[in-house]
């Protein structure tokens, strides 16, 4: 069974974002039918302002106030997880000119939680990052992603497309352009948000479809990525 993750980037500018991930968080428990988040500890997290302020300052000052605060909340109880559980990691209120990012990543493992891609577009839109993406765990080691990721200082173009990819305008100019960006032999391709929502097929991105693979090389080499 493949293996997904939602992750989106922000770019650093010092604040924890807290409106947003309210909104962000919100989504999720409709997304994934919860009620509640619990932490690696297994306990109730009280995820109003308030809370969620006082998690990330305890967080930030146990690292360092300029990397900002790292937490992550699960939607079942870490004792007690199980297929269903879906984790949350939170990277948020890192300052601007840390070498590092602000990041809000859903694990969500087993292909048949994913919700639907609705859901991606909302969580986009309220955090608005520079780059989001649902991620196939194979196809991540198959085409070396993270170290392809490394080789571009800055997060200043994409390492790869995925499946489901979208691309604030400032990262779609490093590969081409907006305009540009429509013309890619992709399923779907349109303007979203702040930029542009690249579908390479309809629904789930499969590693162990030939159709699957050979669309996501054509797109890439469109690009200049492969």
């Amino acid at each position: 069974m493949n293996s997904y993750v939602f992750r989106q980037r922000c770019r650093p500018r010092g604040d924890f974002r807290i409106p947003q991930l309210i909104g962000f968080l919100d989504l999720v428990k409709e997304a994934f039918q919860c009620q509640v988040f619990y932490n690696s500890r297994s306990m109730q997290v009280d995820s109003t302002e308030t809370g969620l302020r006082r998690i990330f300052e305890k967080s930030a000052k146990t690292i360092h106030p300029s990397l900002g605060a790292m937490e992550d909340l699960y939607t079942i109880p870490p004792r007690n997880r199980d297929k269903d559980t879906v984790r949350i990691e939170i990277h948020t209120g890192t300052h601007a000119g840390e070498v590092q990012i602000d990041s809000y990543t859903l694990s969500i493992g087993d292909g048949r939680k994913v919700p639907d891609f609705g859901y991606f577009e909302n969580f986009i839109t309220v955090l608005k990052p520079f780059e989001a993406f649902l991620a196939e765990d194979k196809n991540e080691y198959r085409l070396n992603a993270y170290d392809r990721q490394q080789a571009e200082p800055g997060f200043t173009r994409p390492a790869i497309i995925r499946g489901f990819h979208y691309l604030d305008e400032g990262m779609a100019d490093s590969i081409g352009g907006i305009k540009y960006c429509l013309k890619a032999p992709a399923w779907r391709v349109r303007k979203f948000c702040e930029g542009v929502l690249i579908e390479l097929v309809p629904g789930l991105f499969d590693p162990t479809n030939p159709e699957h693979l050979r669309i996501q090389e054509e797109v890439m080499t469109y690009f200049s990525l492969w």
